[in-house]
Protein backbone atom coordinates (compact mmCIF):
# COMPACT_ATOMS: atom_id res chain seq x y z
CA UNK A 1 0.00 0.00 0.00
CA UNK A 2 1.15 3.62 -0.96
CA UNK A 3 0.15 6.77 0.23
CA UNK A 4 -0.34 9.38 -2.27
CA UNK A 5 1.82 12.05 -0.06
CA UNK A 6 5.47 11.70 -0.69
CA UNK A 7 9.09 14.02 -1.64
CA UNK A 8 11.92 13.30 -3.12
CA UNK A 9 15.03 15.25 -4.97
CA UNK A 10 17.96 14.35 -7.11
CA UNK A 11 20.81 16.00 -9.15
CA UNK A 12 22.86 15.13 -12.38
CA UNK A 13 26.21 16.34 -13.42
CA UNK A 14 27.05 16.79 -16.70
CA UNK A 15 29.87 19.28 -18.29
CA UNK A 16 30.11 22.40 -16.27
CA UNK A 17 26.55 22.17 -15.57
CA UNK A 18 24.03 20.73 -12.52
CA UNK A 19 20.75 19.21 -13.52
CA UNK A 20 18.32 19.20 -10.41
CA UNK A 21 14.72 17.51 -9.78
CA UNK A 22 12.53 18.30 -7.48
CA UNK A 23 8.94 16.27 -6.67
CA UNK A 24 6.22 16.63 -4.14
CA UNK A 25 3.05 14.52 -4.55
CA UNK A 26 -0.78 14.89 -2.76
CA UNK A 27 -3.77 13.62 -2.49
CA UNK A 28 -6.03 13.78 -5.54
CA UNK A 29 -8.82 11.82 -6.90
CA UNK A 30 -6.39 11.43 -10.48
CA UNK A 31 -3.15 11.02 -11.33
CA UNK A 32 -2.25 14.75 -12.41
CA UNK A 33 1.01 16.06 -12.98
CA UNK A 34 2.60 19.15 -13.16
CA UNK A 35 5.91 20.22 -14.93
CA UNK A 36 8.13 22.85 -14.55
CA UNK A 37 11.36 23.06 -16.81
CA UNK A 38 13.43 25.74 -18.21
CA UNK A 39 12.02 27.37 -21.17
CA UNK A 40 14.76 25.88 -23.33
CA UNK A 41 14.02 22.31 -22.55
CA UNK A 42 10.64 22.27 -22.39
CA UNK A 43 9.90 19.93 -25.13
CA UNK A 44 11.09 17.07 -22.35
CA UNK A 45 7.99 17.30 -20.59
CA UNK A 46 5.94 14.59 -22.00
CA UNK A 47 8.53 12.10 -21.94
CA UNK A 48 9.26 13.47 -18.37
CA UNK A 49 5.62 13.44 -17.03
CA UNK A 50 5.67 9.74 -19.18
CA UNK A 51 8.47 7.60 -16.63
CA UNK A 52 6.64 9.37 -13.44
CA UNK A 53 3.54 7.93 -14.12
CA UNK A 54 5.41 4.52 -14.60
CA UNK A 55 5.70 4.63 -11.02
CA UNK A 56 2.74 6.45 -9.78
CA UNK A 57 -0.67 6.07 -10.75
CA UNK A 58 -2.81 8.06 -8.48
CA UNK A 59 -2.16 11.72 -6.87
CA UNK A 60 -1.12 15.54 -7.86
CA UNK A 61 2.69 15.33 -8.53
CA UNK A 62 4.78 18.54 -8.90
CA UNK A 63 7.83 18.72 -10.84
CA UNK A 64 10.76 21.00 -10.71
CA UNK A 65 13.41 21.05 -13.21
CA UNK A 66 16.50 23.73 -12.91
CA UNK A 67 19.87 23.74 -13.53
CA UNK A 68 22.69 25.27 -12.47
CA UNK A 69 25.84 26.52 -15.21
CA UNK A 70 29.26 27.38 -14.44
CA UNK A 71 30.36 28.85 -17.48
CA UNK A 72 28.79 31.68 -19.42
CA UNK A 73 24.85 30.67 -20.59
CA UNK A 74 25.80 32.88 -24.29
CA UNK A 75 29.37 33.89 -25.40
CA UNK A 76 30.04 36.01 -28.06
CA UNK A 77 32.46 34.69 -31.31
CA UNK A 78 34.12 36.28 -34.41
CA UNK A 79 33.54 35.18 -37.79
CA UNK A 80 37.02 35.46 -38.98
CA UNK A 81 36.55 34.41 -42.46
CA UNK A 82 33.91 36.83 -42.76
CA UNK A 83 36.11 39.73 -41.19
CA UNK A 84 39.09 39.16 -43.96
CA UNK A 85 36.59 38.89 -46.20
CA UNK A 86 35.23 42.46 -45.09
CA UNK A 87 38.89 43.27 -44.54
CA UNK A 88 40.23 42.83 -47.70
CA UNK A 89 36.76 44.59 -49.97
CA UNK A 90 37.51 47.57 -47.58
CA UNK A 91 41.33 47.24 -48.46
CA UNK A 92 40.08 46.82 -52.24
CA UNK A 93 37.53 49.78 -51.60
CA UNK A 94 40.16 52.50 -50.10
CA UNK A 95 42.21 51.71 -52.91
CA UNK A 96 39.67 52.44 -56.06
CA UNK A 97 38.46 55.80 -53.80
CA UNK A 98 41.90 56.38 -53.21
CA UNK A 99 40.83 57.14 -49.18
CA UNK A 100 43.87 58.83 -47.47
CA UNK A 101 42.67 57.82 -44.32
CA UNK A 102 43.20 54.74 -42.01
CA UNK A 103 40.79 51.96 -41.84
CA UNK A 104 41.13 50.31 -38.44
CA UNK A 105 39.32 47.04 -37.37
CA UNK A 106 36.66 48.83 -35.25
CA UNK A 107 35.13 49.25 -38.41
CA UNK A 108 34.47 45.77 -38.80
CA UNK A 109 32.33 45.42 -36.00
CA UNK A 110 29.12 46.70 -36.99
CA UNK A 111 29.40 44.68 -40.40
CA UNK A 112 26.34 42.17 -40.42
CA UNK A 113 27.97 38.41 -39.18
CA UNK A 114 30.98 39.28 -37.66
CA UNK A 115 30.10 38.87 -33.92
CA UNK A 116 27.94 36.34 -33.23
CA UNK A 117 26.16 35.35 -30.47
CA UNK A 118 26.44 31.47 -29.16
CA UNK A 119 24.51 29.71 -26.83
CA UNK A 120 26.20 28.43 -24.37
CA UNK A 121 23.65 26.08 -22.97
CA UNK A 122 23.83 22.17 -22.76
CA UNK A 123 22.32 21.17 -25.73
CA UNK A 124 18.88 19.21 -25.36
CA UNK A 125 20.69 15.90 -25.43
CA UNK A 126 22.85 15.93 -22.73
CA UNK A 127 20.43 17.98 -20.90
CA UNK A 128 17.53 14.65 -20.68
CA UNK A 129 20.53 12.36 -20.00
CA UNK A 130 21.25 14.37 -16.40
CA UNK A 131 17.69 14.61 -15.88
CA UNK A 132 17.32 10.78 -16.42
CA UNK A 133 19.56 10.50 -13.65
CA UNK A 134 18.42 13.32 -11.67
CA UNK A 135 14.65 12.26 -11.97
CA UNK A 136 15.47 8.43 -11.03
CA UNK A 137 16.99 9.28 -7.74
CA UNK A 138 14.16 12.09 -7.06
CA UNK A 139 11.81 9.59 -8.17
CA UNK A 140 13.25 6.66 -5.62
CA UNK A 141 13.06 8.75 -3.04
CA UNK A 142 9.37 10.11 -3.22
CA UNK A 143 8.17 6.02 -3.74
CA UNK A 144 10.08 5.38 -0.91
CA UNK A 145 8.62 8.06 0.78
CA UNK A 146 4.84 6.74 -0.06
CA UNK A 147 5.70 3.55 1.00
CA UNK A 148 6.42 4.14 4.19
CA UNK A 149 3.62 6.22 5.06
CA UNK A 150 1.51 3.93 2.92
CA UNK A 151 2.70 1.24 5.74
CA UNK A 152 1.61 3.53 8.60
CA UNK A 153 -1.88 4.20 6.47
CA UNK A 154 -1.95 0.41 6.66
CA UNK A 155 -1.73 -0.05 10.38
CA UNK A 156 -4.03 3.02 11.13
CA UNK A 157 -6.80 0.85 8.56
CA UNK A 158 -6.75 -2.05 10.37
CA UNK A 159 -6.88 -0.63 13.71
CA UNK A 160 -10.25 1.53 12.77
CA UNK A 161 -11.28 -1.86 10.73
CA UNK A 162 -10.86 -4.36 13.96
CA UNK A 163 -12.47 -1.94 15.95
CA UNK A 164 -15.83 -1.45 13.49
CA UNK A 165 -15.85 -5.37 13.10
CA UNK A 166 -16.21 -5.38 16.33
CA UNK A 167 -19.25 -3.52 16.29
CA UNK A 168 -20.33 -5.73 13.64
CA UNK A 169 -20.17 -8.63 15.69
CA UNK A 170 -21.66 -7.40 18.57
CA UNK A 171 -24.98 -6.19 16.24
CA UNK A 172 -25.33 -9.86 14.34
CA UNK A 173 -25.22 -11.51 17.63
CA UNK A 174 -27.71 -9.16 19.32
CA UNK A 175 -29.90 -10.05 16.10
CA UNK A 176 -29.10 -13.52 16.51
CA UNK A 177 -29.82 -13.34 19.84
CA UNK A 178 -33.62 -11.62 19.36
CA UNK A 179 -34.33 -14.33 16.70
CA UNK A 180 -34.03 -17.03 19.02
CA UNK A 181 -36.32 -15.23 21.98
CA UNK A 182 -38.67 -14.42 19.92
CA UNK A 183 -38.70 -17.66 17.73
CA UNK A 184 -42.52 -19.52 18.09
CA UNK A 185 -42.30 -22.70 21.17
CA UNK A 186 -41.69 -24.81 18.22
CA UNK A 187 -38.77 -23.36 16.96
CA UNK A 188 -36.91 -22.97 20.39
CA UNK A 189 -33.89 -24.54 20.12
CA UNK A 190 -33.83 -24.82 16.51
CA UNK A 191 -31.77 -23.10 13.53
CA UNK A 192 -33.41 -19.67 12.71
CA UNK A 193 -32.64 -16.49 10.79
CA UNK A 194 -30.77 -14.13 12.40
CA UNK A 195 -33.39 -11.59 11.10
CA UNK A 196 -36.18 -13.08 12.41
CA UNK A 197 -38.10 -11.22 14.81
CA UNK A 198 -36.81 -7.47 13.00
CA UNK A 199 -37.86 -5.89 9.85
CA UNK A 200 -37.56 -7.81 6.61
CA UNK A 201 -34.05 -7.86 4.67
CA UNK A 202 -32.27 -7.35 7.92
CA UNK A 203 -30.42 -10.30 7.46
CA UNK A 204 -29.16 -8.85 3.98
CA UNK A 205 -27.77 -6.21 5.30
CA UNK A 206 -25.79 -8.03 7.51
CA UNK A 207 -24.72 -10.08 4.64
CA UNK A 208 -23.43 -7.99 2.50
CA UNK A 209 -21.86 -5.86 5.14
CA UNK A 210 -19.97 -8.87 6.37
CA UNK A 211 -18.83 -9.23 2.39
CA UNK A 212 -17.56 -6.24 1.91
CA UNK A 213 -15.59 -6.15 5.35
CA UNK A 214 -13.56 -9.20 4.06
CA UNK A 215 -12.78 -7.55 0.70
CA UNK A 216 -11.43 -4.67 2.60
CA UNK A 217 -9.74 -6.59 4.60
CA UNK A 218 -7.81 -8.79 1.41
CA UNK A 219 -7.22 -5.47 -0.02
CA UNK A 220 -5.45 -4.01 2.56
CA UNK A 221 -2.47 -6.40 1.96
CA UNK A 222 -2.17 -6.15 -1.58
CA UNK A 223 0.76 -4.07 -2.60
CA UNK A 224 -1.38 -2.92 -6.03
CA UNK A 225 -3.00 0.66 -5.95
CA UNK A 226 -6.66 0.36 -4.05
CA UNK A 227 -7.32 3.82 -2.98
CA UNK A 228 -10.61 4.06 -5.27
CA UNK A 229 -11.30 0.45 -4.49
CA UNK A 230 -11.36 0.91 -0.80
CA UNK A 231 -13.22 4.02 -1.02
CA UNK A 232 -16.49 2.63 -2.86
CA UNK A 233 -16.39 0.02 -0.43
CA UNK A 234 -16.17 2.68 1.97
CA UNK A 235 -19.43 3.87 0.14
CA UNK A 236 -21.48 0.65 0.45
CA UNK A 237 -20.60 -0.03 3.40
CA UNK A 238 -22.00 3.32 5.06
CA UNK A 239 -25.13 2.12 2.84
CA UNK A 240 -25.36 -0.86 4.75
CA UNK A 241 -25.12 0.54 8.04
CA UNK A 242 -27.34 3.08 7.73
CA UNK A 243 -29.77 0.85 6.22
CA UNK A 244 -29.04 -1.61 9.20
CA UNK A 245 -30.02 1.06 11.75
CA UNK A 246 -32.94 2.60 10.34
CA UNK A 247 -34.71 -1.26 9.95
CA UNK A 248 -34.02 -2.74 13.48
CA UNK A 249 -35.21 -0.53 15.67
CA UNK A 250 -33.34 -1.79 18.49
CA UNK A 251 -31.73 0.43 21.06
CA UNK A 252 -28.53 -1.90 21.26
CA UNK A 253 -28.24 -1.99 17.52
CA UNK A 254 -28.70 1.69 17.36
CA UNK A 255 -25.60 2.65 19.97
CA UNK A 256 -23.27 -0.04 17.70
CA UNK A 257 -24.51 1.44 14.66
CA UNK A 258 -23.30 4.96 15.81
CA UNK A 259 -19.90 4.07 16.63
CA UNK A 260 -19.73 1.60 13.39
CA UNK A 261 -20.29 5.13 11.24
CA UNK A 262 -17.75 6.84 13.47
CA UNK A 263 -15.39 4.33 12.34
CA UNK A 264 -16.05 4.61 8.93
CA UNK A 265 -15.54 8.20 8.97
CA UNK A 266 -12.23 7.50 10.32
CA UNK A 267 -11.51 4.97 7.79
CA UNK A 268 -13.10 7.28 4.71
CA UNK A 269 -10.59 9.93 6.14
CA UNK A 270 -7.50 7.85 5.79
CA UNK A 271 -8.33 5.80 2.47
CA UNK A 272 -8.58 9.17 0.84
CA UNK A 273 -4.73 9.31 1.53
CA UNK A 274 -4.27 5.85 -0.84
CA UNK A 275 -2.78 5.68 -3.57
Amino acid sequence: MYSMTGYGQGSGQGKNFTVKTELQSYNHRFLDIKVRLPNEYGRLENWLSRIISGQVSRGRVNVYVGFQQSGDRYQVRVNEDLARKYWKALRRLQGAVKAQSEIGPEVLIGLPGVLETVSGLPTVTSFKKQLAVSLEEALGKMVGMRAKEGARLRADLNRHLKTFIRSFKKVKTRIEKRARADAPPERKGKKTSPSAGFPPNVEEELSRLEGHLEQFAEYLDTSQPVGKTLEFLLQEMQREVTTLGDKAGDSVVSTQVILMKSELESLREQARNVE
